[in-house]
């Protein structure tokens, strides 16, 4: 009998959200690190139906990552003031059988141009570089935005202690690329599980060479910087998306003024004065325990290989 893919409803993606992955929208692309750290970078896709398909080089850091470590997160999200997103986790096979055929197709939808090497990057670079299909195949599909649940319990009173860690020797963030932190722009938010990465689009702010965010004790990111203290940022001008600033860093949590940081971050990021009574009800404030997550960036890079 012939293979037919399930529909997408059985893959975790509600009817709302299928169209983001028939859009050729550029998506993030999260893999592991040797050291546990995480790398977020932009990538062309395509979806089979049932598999997410991506491409990069069998030289590339990710595609060393991914064969190693054989697990990848992708977050698909609408372009600037739409709302909509995809997160899709899953184990990921590589192939350079028909890798570059699936390249030169996805130059033509990205691109316009019928061939990789040669119209978009110089045709000396195929000499260089070597297509690898990459094949993420979903095991968890999270879509946003999402609801608050106004029925949990109210939060037990916090154990917990900020932490503070050294801030030394960080790199600068460069002055080519701090504009894209001073903007309102969403961040790619990406933090350790046990095997791979959660990545979701997150408010921020730039506070001297940090960058903050926030989140609760509650929620899966908290929970995750606090059993990892680190994690990676990822921010992508609009009008090129070539042109990218990935930060990874350590993590400081502090419950100290969170409430007051979020609201700073919902007037940036809205037209409400406050978080709590105008984006979420205010009897959530009494159910989770908010803090700041304060990352000093350990390493920072910019922009596509060929941009």
């Amino acid at each position: 009998m012939p293979h037919v893919d399930p529909p997408l409803d059985a893959l975790g993606v509600p009817t709302s959200h299928a169209d983001l992955l028939e859009r050729p929208l550029s998506v993030v692309l999260t893999t592991e690190m040797p050291d546990g750290r995480l790398q977020s970078t932009v990538v062309w896709f395509s979806f089979d139906g049932r598999d997410v398909l991506v491409n990069t080089m069998r030289e590339f850091r990710k595609a060393r990552n991914l064969r190693a470590r054989p697990w990848a997160t992708v977050l698909i999200l609408e372009p600037a003031g739409e709302r909509r997103w995809i997160e899709i986790r899953g184990s990921v096979t590589l192939d350079e059988e028909g890798a570059k055929e699936h390249l030169d197709g996805l130059a033509r939808t990205y691109c316009g141009a019928d061939r990789y090497f040669g119209e978009v990057v110089p045709i000396e670079l195929a000499e260089v570089e070597h297509p690898i299909l990459c094949r993420l195949r979903p095991s968890r599909v999270t879509t946003g935005p999402g609801r608050v649940s106004v029925a949990s319990p109210a939060r037990a009173p916090s154990a917990h202690r900020s932490t503070r860690r050294p801030c030394s020797d960080e790199p600068e963030i460069p002055a080519s690329h701090r504009e894209l932190l001073e903007r309102p722009l969403l961040a790619a938010l990406s933090t350790s599980l046990p095997r791979g990465a959660q990545t979701h689009p997150t408010w921020f702010e730039l506070e001297g060479n940090d960058v903050l965010v926030s989140t609760t004790r509650e929620r899966a990111k908290g929970r995750n910087l606090e059993r990892d203290p680190r994690a990676t940022v990822l921010i992508v001008d609009p009008a090129d998306t070539a042109r990218w600033i990935e930060i990874r860093g350590d993590v400081d949590l502090q419950e100290d003024g969170a409430v007051e940081q979020l609201d700073r971050l919902t007037r940036r990021y809205t037209p409400h004065p406050a978080f709590y009574g105008y984006v979420y009800p205010l009897e959530q404030r009494a159910r989770e325990t908010r803090i700041v997550a304060r990352i000093h960036p350990r390493r920072i890079n910019l922009d596509a290989i060929h941009a």
